[in-house]
């Protein structure tokens, strides 16, 4: 099967699902270069609209993951330069018309592939990255293009299994066209990490990724203080590390020696490292859908401590590969970071079952890709 992959993603999970999916099928791979921290891409660099992937010297050291001979990078530009934009959009669709794909998986609403989802749309398939948009994130032309690309493409799939009755309801849409699959492990980590020795001394708790309301962050530092009052764990330390603005007053939680707040964009090698030396990651979201942050963690077989919403839940197993809590609850984090703590036995055993899981087993990218080309050959 050709398969075409339009993505605004890059160094994620695409990276690691289409290397999956080429196993068994020809798969060219395009992806845009707009704002750095989506895809690590410096579009800066590029010298052409469309480069090959063979072009762009980021996209070497990957050369594993992917067919830079069948990668595209696009040097993108914002959408209110809407001209431009769509003629972007028209000189990708002349790219896709000489690769002649069979399908077609799409995993944004963007203007970027606009033109090419009103001429292909039927044998589309659109990965629904969040069914429900996050508090305090739903603005009007996310809104307005997302219902749009709804519309138009009628092949859905989202990437959890929570969600996706009360998607089908939300939306009426018929079951027959709404499927699931799930992420794994965020293999491009590795080929970033320049750290080989782990920070075996100290008890480091990490949270990262983009800082937004709906993380639920101001929980997870109120729960740190507390353990820090006891003056009973020596060698505990939290990282809040992710560039955007905090919906609170960060500055009282700078004074503790132990609490680094990193607020700025993390570059791929900073934040495997920060992975690599941490004990336990925290998401201590207040809504959700499925989270890259927990697959990012996956890669380096560390627990996740998350809340109990959206599809989380699916991906961390309670008390197998992390913990479970209910969201909003100080409290809860603090008896779950304290329980890890005191347990290393514990600790342990989740890094073996996420390995066991996650790299070879039911959830590795081999057994999401089969639940893509189960939906796609039903699109052909």
């Amino acid at each position: 099967m050709k398969i075409a992959f339009l993505s605004t993603f890059a160094l994620d999970a695409n990276m690691s699902l289409v290397n999956a999916l080429r196993q068994n099928n020809d798969v060219y791979f395009f992806t845009e270069a707009l704002y750095e921290v989506y895809n690590f891409l410096d579009k800066k660099k590029l010298t052409k609209t469309i480069s090959k992937g063979t072009e762009v010297d980021q996209l070497e050291r990957f050369r594993d993951l992917i067919d830079l001979d069948k990668t595209f990078v696009i040097k993108g530009t914002r959408n209110s330069n809407l001209i431009k934009k769509l003629f972007i959009s028209y000189q990708i669709h002349q790219y896709l018309k000489k690769i002649n794909p069979d399908v077609i998986i799409i995993d944004n609403s963007m203007l970027t592939y606009f033109v090419s989802t009103l001429a292909f749309r039927k044998k589309m398939l659109l990965v629904v990255h969040d069914p429900f948009l996050h508090s305090g994130e739903n603005l009007l032309v996310d809104r307005v293009l997302r219902k749009i690309h709804f519309s138009l493409i009628r092949q859905k799939i989202l990437l959890n299994e929570n969600q996706k009755n009360e998607f089908i309801a939300h939306y009426n849409y018929n079951p027959k066209d709404i499927h699931s699959s799930f992420l794994s492990v965020y293999d491009f980590l590795n080929y970033c990490k320049t750290n080989e020795s782990v920070d075996s001394e100290n008890f480091n708790i990490l949270f990262f990724g983009r800082i937004s309301p709906y993380k639920g962050i101001k929980f997870l530092l109120d729960a740190f203080v507390d353990i820090l009052s006891t003056e009973k764990y020596p060698n505990i330390t939290l990282t809040i590390a992710g560039s955007g603005n905090f919906d609170f007053d960060i500055e009282p939680y700078r004074k503790y020696p132990k609490i680094k707040i990193i607020n700025e964009f993390i570059s791929p090698e900073n934040l495997a490292n920060l992975i690599f030396n941490s004990s336990v990651i925290v998401c201590p979201y207040i809504d959700a859908t499925q989270s890259g942050v927990v697959m990012s963690a996956y890669a380096f077989k560390k627990p996740v401590i998350a809340t109990n919403v959206g599809g989380l839940p699916e991906m961390v197993q309670d008390q197998s590969t992390g913990i479970i809590i209910e969201p909003k609850n100080s409290e809860a984090i603090r008896n779950a970071i304290l329980e890890l703590y005191n347990n290393s036995y514990l600790l342990k055993t989740m890094s073996q079952n996420i390995e066991k899981l996650y790299f070879s087993g039911e959830k590795s990218w081999k057994s999401s890709a089969n639940r893509f080309i189960e939906t796609l050959e039903n699109i052909q």
